[in-house]
Parts: structure tokens; C-alpha cells; sequence
């Protein structure tokens, strides 16, 4: 083993890693004792990797900032690279989430601390490039925790002149799909990390995990999350659901743009009652709504008697005629905006009718499917209506089809709307009542359904 580089004193061995060792050494000067990260001989042969660990030196050492490990000193000793820095106490990350130790609200603490390090870090142009939970020391002092961002030894300067555009660096478990795909990261890169650190520290799982690198690569591409189970949001609001979701969004235009913004809602979270504000907490959660409101639509032609449903349609004032009669062809205008206050339950009896009581269930079928249509072009019009999409469980749930019930729970899920907004609507509320009484979806979308709405 090493006993000395520089001028520092080694000590003992304290990790090892696939670029090379970490021990902890002394400044017998000062006394002051470091941790020295050393890269091993077969990592350092060739101009590239010695470019790597004084690019770590350089990146890491602009930094200062009480939750980025503070860097001391560079060199280079028979052939031998090493960095000292700060000798962080406390624990790893990912050792404290296996053991189970944090509560969830000291979780959303630490990971806002960790933003609050990579927002300087971006500020001064440099990319962590490996956020992940074995990168996060944690400290107790007995009266509060800490937070340290270490390594930033695969970090990228923005405008730098190394010249490794298109490769990948880091952890594929917890790398950005448009990092993953080009090569090329930014800071909302770094903040993708975090939000996948913060699932696997509330549900103890990482979210794209896999049995090879490949099912895993496959999984975060292309796969979202499964919901969090109620237990993740003890303490804290339920509605980290949809930060968590924000932050895990595929298209960086969806997620938290700067660290500041997460940071700050990361620290909200921890009070049971904050409530997720898409246009506030999500910059970009609604890149698809339209600019403004659509125009009003022209007169609904008349129908006759056998058309009408119970369902009432909010109706413009007629639209004038001129000398060249009404104007547009029937069903060449806009599509209607239901309204929703009108609508009738989903679960009330149809209107009385001449019919045959046989027929009843039939009338009552017509009036769900008329009911779900209506609801599709308001969902259509606003895609971030909530109660329309709180009405269309219901309607899917009364016509039994479960199938269809969960895939618009998962729409409005990772559409950004939070489950109290759903659950603001009170015959949503009264149908998860319902579903936890007696569990009419199956036992694992019951699940999913339940880890989302259960109240």
C-alpha cells in the first residue's frame, strides 16, 4: 500500500472504484486530515484519461459551495495522479437507503441540498455527469443534515476544449435519455439524475433497473415508473407523486429546467399539505396547451328527436344569418366544449323512457358511452382539465372497462395532474372509495390505482 504522496501522509485505504482508490491521508503541516483519490496505472495510461482527472481537479476546484466536496490539491508523483479533498464523515447515499434510515422528509431535504450544489455548479458552467446515490455523502451533526455532492470526476466544462462531444460518461441507471441517446448533456441532465435518486430513496427501488445494462437503458428510454406506494409520503405532501414524475419527464422541455426551481420544491414538499402547481413547480409541463382558447363554436344544427341524449352542450348564441343563409355545413366548425356541470353521473339511472325496463340497461350504456365521448373532446380541447379527466375514470370504471380505466389514470398521471386534483372532483373521490371497498380491478392495477388516488 501507498504510504505517502506529496506531501501527505497515508493512512488507511477507504473505497476503491473502477478508476482507482481513495485513501485517507494527512497534511502533517496542518495536521488536517483529507480524503486522496488516486487513479490507478492502467486508467492513467494515455493522454485522455490524465485529461479526465485534471479536468475533476479543475471542475471540482472552482466550486465553492457548503454541499460540493471542497477540493485541496492536484498532483502527480512517480507517474502516480492524485487528488486531495475534503474527508466528508457521515455515510453514503446508498448505503442509507438500503438500511432504510432516512424519513421522507429528511430525503426531500438532502436531494434539495444537492440541488442547491449543482446550481452553483451550473452557474459556474460545469456538469456533474454522474449524480447518483453512492456520489451523495450524508452528515448528522445530531441537529441537522448535510448533504455533499462528491466527485465530479467524469464532469463536463460547458464550452470546454476536450474534445468529448458524442461519449458517454457515468451510471446508465441514472442517466438522461437525450444523454444516453447523443452524448450530449445540460443541467437538466443533472436534475433527470436526481429525480431518479429521489424514486429509489422513497420506494427503495431504482426506477429503470434491469438484469443487464441493456433491459435497463431499454426501460429508462422508453418506460415509465410504476406510482409510488403510500408509504413513500409519509410525513410529506402526496403530491411529490407528480414532482417525482416532472422530474423523471422524457423530454428535458417537460422537467425542471434549473436546480434552483427543484431545490425549492423539494423543500415545499416536505409540509403534508402543499399541492403541485403544474404552472409553477413544472416549467414545461404544459408545452401542449394551447396558446389561446380555442373559438367559439358556430350554432348546432337541429336534430331530430331520435338524436337527442341527455347530455347537455353548452350552445353559443345562433349566429346571424345573411344573404347567404347559415353559415358553415353542419359538422364543419370547431369541436364543443362540454359542460361539465351538466353532465349527469355516470352512475345515475338514464332519463325515463318509453322503452322496455329490459331495455334500461342498454339506455343507461348509450347515456355512459355519450357521457365518455363528451368528456375525450373536452380532454381533447384542455389537455389539463382535470375534473374532465376525473369524470372520464368514472365513466370507464361504470361502462367496466378496467383496461381503459387505468390507461387514463396513467394519461393524466404523467400528463403532470396531481391526484388531488383528481380527487377535487367528488364523484372521483366517492369511485376510490368504492374501489377500496371492493377492488373490481384487478389485484395489480387495484394496486397501481390505489398507490396513486388511495387517500
Amino acid at each position: 500500500m501507498l504510504t505517502r504522496l506529496g506531501k501527505f501522509d497515508i493512512l488507511r485505504l477507504l473505497a476503491q472504484g473502477s478508476m482507482g482508490d481513495v485513501y485517507v491521508g494527512r497534511d502533517p503541516i496542518i495536521g488536517r486530515e483529507v480524503a486522496i483519490k488516486v487513479i490507478q496505472a492502467s486508467a492513467a495510461a494515455g493522454q485522455e484519461a490524465r485529461e479526465r482527472f485534471a479536468r475533476e481537479a479543475r471542475a471540482a476546484g472552482a466550486l465553492n459551495h457548503p454541499n460540493i466536496v471542497t477540493v485541496h490539491e492536484m498532483g502527480e508523483e512517480q507517474g502516480v495522479l492524485y487528488l486531495a479533498m475534503e474527508l466528508v464523515k457521515g455515510e453514503d447515499l446508498g448505503t442509507l437507503i438500503r438500511a432504510g434510515t432516512l424519513a421522507p422528509r429528511d430525503i426531500l431535504e438532502v436531494l434539495a441540498q444537492v440541488c442547491d450544489g449543482l446550481a452553483v455548479a451550473h452557474r459556474h458552467q460545469v456538469l456533474h455527469r454522474d449524480i447518483k446515490p453512492s456520489n451523495i455523502r450524508v452528515v448528522w451533526d445530531g441537529k441537522a443534515l448535510q448533504a455533499k455532492v462528491l466527485d465530479f470526476g467524469v464532469a463536463k466544462i460547458f464550452n470546454s476544449d476536450t474534445t468529448d462531444e458524442g461519449k458517454v460518461y457515468g451510471t446508465v441507471n441514472y442517466m438522461a435519455p437525450e444523454y444516453l441517446q447523443s452524448g450530449r448533456a445540460d443541467a437538466r441532465s443533472d436534475l433527470f439524475a436526481v429525480g431518479v435518486v429521489l424514486y429509489e430513496a422513497l420506494s427503495g427501488i431504482p426506477p429503470f433497473d434491469g438484469p443487464s445494462p441493456g433491459s435497463a437503458i431499454y426501460r429508462l428510454l422508453h418506460e415509465t415508473p410504476p406510482p409510488l406506494l403510500p408509504t413513500a409520503f409519509q410525513g410529506i405532501s402526496r403530491d411529490v407523486q407528480a414532482l417525482v414524475f416532472c422530474a423523471l419527464a422524457k423530454d428535458p422541455v417537460r422537467r425542471f429546467q434549473v436546480a434552483e426551481d427543484l431545490s425549492a420544491a423539494l423543500r415545499e414538499a416536505r409540509d403534508p399539505a402543499w399541492r403541485w402547481d403544474p404552472e409553477r413547480h413544472g416549467p414545461g409541463a404544459r408545452p401542449f396547451r394551447p396558446a389561446a382558447p380555442p373559438p367559439p363554436p358556430p350554432p348546432a344544427p337541429p336534430r331530430s328527436p331520435a338524436e337527442v341524449t341527455p347530455i347537455k352542450v353548452r350552445t353559443p348564441p345562433p349566429a346571424k344569418e345573411s344573404s347567404a343563409g347559415r353559415s358553415g355545413p353542419r359538422g364543419s366548425g370547431p369541436i364543443q366544449l362540454p359542460d361539465l356541470e351538466t353532465l349527469p353521473p355516470p352512475d345515475a339511472e338514464p332519463a325515463p323512457t318509453r322503452e322496455d325496463p329490459a331495455n334500461l340497461a342498454e339506455v343507461r350504456r348509450d347515456v355512459l358511452e355519450t357521457t365518455r365521448k363528451q368528456l375525450l373532446k373536452a380532454i381533447e380541447i384542455d389537455p389539463f382539465n382535470a375534473r374532465a379527466h376525473a369524470l372520464l375514470l368514472v365513466t370507464l370504471y361504470r361502462l367496466g372497462w378496467m383496461d381503459a380505466v387505468m390507461q387514463s389514470l396513467r394519461r393524466a398521471r404523467d400528463g403532470g395532474i396531481p391526484a388531488s386534483h383528481l380527487l377535487a372532483a367528488p364523484r372521483c373521490a366517492q369511485l376510490v372509495d368504492e374501489e377500496a371497498q371492493t377492488c373490481r380491478l384487478p389485484l395489480d392495477l387495484h394496486q397501481e390505482f390505489m398507490a396513486y388516488l388511495g387517500r
